[in-house]
């Protein structure tokens, strides 16, 4: 009977033992509620309408809350593609990006960026022509060359405003976010708000960072 009773306690401690969790099992990023990754492929993002084209350069309707006189903005070149800069980056990693994208009004009211459209843009050269030229200085820019589509990541916000980017492979980044606004942020008309951060992301890591935008009178 003892010999029976050790061998059942043996059994129960090896099933229990290859049961649990294994060392070295890759964590994943549970999306927030109701977000999306949008997959890059050949139809996004579409570049045959303007409502749905996700801002690379800039969009008509465009409205950077930093920008002082949108009549003296003027049209700059893009630098050529750096082919081989691009060549050395990585197009999928072990890391993730979480966050919240809001609005902040004048009399102090939080916005939550519901259904934002977010991309993440790798730091290069070329990117930072467009940082430093189109969203710090308001001036528009020429055709985006399609070659870059292939290293950006696409996410939507939540209702909340919560996102989540997964796969990322370490480096630096450009994280962008436009919030669509209308009354509830204090305008007469529909805006998008476009909102830019600069982000650094490490081997197996999760990083938080939060888009917000003050609107200034």
């Amino acid at each position: 009977m003892l010999k029976i009773i050790s061998f059942i306690f043996l059994i129960f401690i090896f099933v229990g033992c290859t049961d649990g969790p294994k060392p070295g099992n890759k964590k994943n990023f549970p999306m927030p509620p109701s977000a999306q990754i949008e997959q890059f492929d050949d139809n996004w993002p579409p570049k045959d309408s303007q409502e749905d084209n996700v801002d690379i350069s800039d969009l008509s309707n465009q409205t950077d809350i930093n920008e002082t006189n949108h009549e003296d903005r003027k049209i700059v070149n893009h630098i050529p593609f750096p082919a081989k800069e691009y060549n050395n980056l990585s197009l999928t990693g072990s890391s993730a990006i979480q966050g919240k994208i809001v609005i902040q009004t004048n009399d102090g009211k939080i916005v939550s960026g519901s259904d934002a459209r977010l991309y993440l843009n790798p730091y290069t050269s070329y990117s930072k022509q467009w940082y430093k030229e189109n969203y710090l200085h308001g001036n528009l820019m020429d055709g985006t060359d399609d070659r870059l589509y292939k290293y950006l990541k696409f996410t939507t916000a939540n209702d909340n405003g919560g996102f989540v980017l997964n796969n990322i492979p370490k480096g630096k980044y450009y994280l962008v976010g436009t919030v669509v606004c209308g009354q509830e942020c204090g305008f007469d008309g529909i805006k998008n708000i476009r909102i830019v951060s600069e982000v650094s992301v490490d081997n197996n890591a999760t990083i938080s960072v939060n888009l917000v935008k003050a609107l200034n009178n």
